[in-house]
């Protein structure tokens, strides 16, 4: 998310570092949540570390634009404010925010392909237990 540093469009490193603290000890408790809900598979799904590999290895997922969203002017739109008469960029497939926090759609359908597979595997594994 570069929505708090709109100059330097860096990532927001106090929101990160919350993400990454939340996503640790949401991991640790799963076993737990297992327990108390017994007949249920719960899966921990990391969406941060893919994320954060697109953001620093842009052309391995082929974006050429990771600090600014396709909308607008890629600086502050969000939600609301990116609307059929706000411009877009000419090739959003290359970006990998749509605005300032969403992720473009092709970046939804890089992680969407990452989460199958993990679910392929789980259910692989699961099959053969």
């Amino acid at each position: 998310m570069t929505a708090k540093s709109p100059v330097l469009r860096s990532c927001s490193h106090k929101e990160n570092a919350d993400a990454k603290s939340y996503n640790d000890k949401l991991e640790k408790l799963l076993p737990q949540i297992q327990a108390d809900l017994p007949g249920s598979k719960i899966l921990y799904v990391d969406t941060y570390n893919p994320l954060f590999d697109m953001i620093t290895n842009p052309p391995k997922y082929q974006f050429v634009e990771t600090r600014r969203g396709c909308c607008g002017t890629g600086l502050l739109e969000a939600g609301p404010l990116c609307t059929r008469t706000t411009p877009v960029c000419s090739n959003p497939s290359r970006y990998l925010f749509w605005d300032s926090i969403h992720p473009s759609e092709s970046t939804y359908t890089i992680l969407s392909q990452k989460l199958a597979e993990l679910l392929l595997h789980e259910l692989s594994v699961t099959r053969r237990q």
